[in-house]
């Protein structure tokens, strides 16, 4: 204990220098908790680390990874044979993304102003938004125990290949809920969702939304996840090889926002105090356009509670343009850049 305490002074002391610069509301005691949360968690993966490697353990996400792809596969009409062993030609370096290391996304931190209750739980969150197929595959692990974490409920949501989200009058997108769903994770900790490849905002790099629940309860009549605790929230991101790419395809190559990089991006130096943040990509087909598949294991801690981050108890100020959205908060980024003729920075 003396040593964590020596660790949270220090990085206290640290984080009182760096503060003022970060350009957020966020307290300087938050920030070493945050650090400290993920010395933790890093020695308690470190633990893990064999058992997370087995043959058994891998054979098993493999297995349920290329059920996916198959069924992807399937339903495109994609030859077989434009899908070569072990899984698929591999389009980027290992390095470049998680693959077997479990990452610890820094939870609370970035809920953003866009998180929407009660969003349905369905396997297919498109809703006829143009851009890549996207197949997700997250797998959580209790960095408690070691174990895969069984019947959580993931909530996801992220932009669309332009940069709006749906759901609220400001991305005059309030009557629909593209690129927003829930799935339950199965016995393995393994949720797969299908989605579109996002886009990107002024202000801050590629990613997607993640939040895991438990102990909750599924409405059957309408499909929605009701109570329970809320025990991580973070963001996904995606390595700059894949993204370069994609923002040459269409529809993203119309984009005429500049895409911001990961290395610029604020929220992801935070996300990416654990072993790596950035998810593995692979492409599916000959083309983009027949899909890629990103997976990534994340390390969660079921005994917080980050449920009030979640609902709108987190730290931050409002948008740029003065109405701050329901359900959430406005986390940190890179300090906001205006112009009268440039649209106001959101920064989440």
């Amino acid at each position: 204990m003396a040593i964590i305490s020596t660790l949270f002074t220090a990085l206290l002391a640290a984080a009182s220098v760096v503060a003022p610069v970060a350009a957020h509301d966020h307290s300087v005691e938050a920030l070493a908790r945050r650090e400290v949360h993920a010395y933790h968690a890093r020695r308690s993966l470190d633990k893990c680390a064999s058992k997370l490697k087995t043959r058994e353990v891998i054979d098993r996400r493999l297995a349920k990874r290329n059920e996916l792809v198959d069924y992807h596969i399937q339903r495109r009409h994609l030859s077989k044979r434009q899908f070569g062993p072990p899984l698929f030609p591999p389009m980027l370096p290992p390095q470049q993304g998680n693959e077997t290391d479990t990452c610890i996304l820094t939870p609370e931190v970035t809920v953003g102003p866009y998180y929407v209750q009660e969003e349905l739980i369905r396997k297919d969150i498109r809703e006829g938004q143009d851009g890549i197929d996207l197949l997700l595959d997250l797998q959580f692990v209790d960095v408690n125990t070691c174990e895969p974490v069984p019947r959580a409920m993931i909530d996801v949501w992220h932009c669309n290949t332009t940069g709006s989200y749906s759901g609220f009058e400001v991305e005059q997108t309030a009557d629909e809920s593209f690129n927003r769903g829930l799935q339950p994770t199965d016995e393995h900790g393994i949720m797969h969702i299908l989605t579109n490849f996002p886009g990107w905002y002024q202000g801050r790099a590629t990613h997607i939304h993640i939040a895991a629940h438990i102990n909750g309860h599924i409405n059957k009549k309408n499909r929605t996840y009701v109570g329970g605790t809320t025990t991580h929230i973070g963001q996904v991101f995606f390595p700059e090889t894949m993204l370069e790419a994609i923002a040459e395809f269409p529809p993203y190559n119309t984009n005429e926002v500049t895409r911001l990089l990961n290395a610029e991006d604020g929220i992801f130096g935070q996300e990416n105090t654990g072993y790596n943040a950035v998810s593995e990509v692979r492409q599916l087909g000959r083309s983009l356009d027949d899909g890629v598949i990103a997976f990534i294991s994340i390390g969660i801690d079921l005994t917080a509670n980050h449920t009030d981050a979640l609902l709108g108890g987190g730290m931050g100020g409002p948008p740029p343009n003065g109405s701050f959205p329901p359900n959430g908060s406005f986390p940190p980024g890179p300090p906001p850049t205006t112009s009268s003729a440039a649209p106001a920075v959101r920064l989440f």
